[in-house]
């Protein structure tokens, strides 16, 4: 299910100065970047894309996270941008999507406004404790 970002969501999604280089995924003009890291079998899966639809660019931000203590409160942070939070069930696992849809791309193609770049950061935490890896363009 696809949810609306909320206006604190949507500042995830800052340009940042620098461009990014993520590659084309074969078959379509998708551009797609993966974070993952393991910490002491805790694991962290991010997917960040844009999807060109109709002359418009759709933006995507998928974030899972596996064998985490059950039952935990946990905050997600983009780039510098908090996004929200989830909550791992019985198993530990917890997964969440962010969606921002119809954006007006800029002379490059990317989304104009907020968005994801390569290097940005995705960290899941509670307190003190975070797993995190950066944003790498899919090749």
């Amino acid at each position: 299910m696809k949810t609306l970002l909320t206006i604190a969501t949507t500042l995830l999604l800052l340009a940042s100065a620098a461009p990014a280089s993520a590659a084309l995924v074969a078959g379509n003009n998708d551009l797609i970047w993966d974070a993952n890291n393991t910490v002491n079998g805790v694991k962290l899966v991010a997917k960040y894309k844009e999807s060109p639809d109709n002359g418009l660019i759709d933006q995507s931000l998928e974030v899972e996270l596996n064998n985490a203590p059950p039952n935990t409160l946990v905050y997600i942070r983009a780039g510098a941008w908090d996004m929200g939070s989830m909550t791992t069930d019985a198993f530990g696992r917890a997964a969440t999507r962010f969606d921002r849809f119809g954006v007006t791309p800029d002379p490059a193609g990317r989304p104009a406004g907020p968005r994801l770049e390569t290097g940005d950061m995705i960290r899941v935490h509670r307190g003190v404790q975070a797993i995190e890896a950066p944003l790498v363009p899919r090749p």
